[in-house]
């Protein structure tokens, strides 16, 4: 799918995708697949123990309590 969004930069190690499990060990030349839902794996929801929101944009800010590289 070509409209996925690659993450930039660093992002929460405890941020959960579909996409990490589906696309693990893809061969070079395939395209990944993925849903874009995001969940915290502290909380198993899509609010971080923070209570902000967890994706792709929110997870990348280490000013957040909860965020860890």
């Amino acid at each position: 799918m070509s409209d996925l969004t690659v993450i930039q930069g660093e992002r929460c190690r405890h941020l959960l995708s579909k996409g990490l499990y589906i696309n693990a060990g893809l061969p070079p030349g395939e395209e990944a697949a993925g849903d874009g839902n995001f969940w915290c794996m502290h909380t198993q929801t899509i609010f971080g123990p923070d209570d902000d929101l967890c994706d792709g944009e929110h997870c990348t800010n280490p000013s957040r309590g909860c965020y860890e590289v």
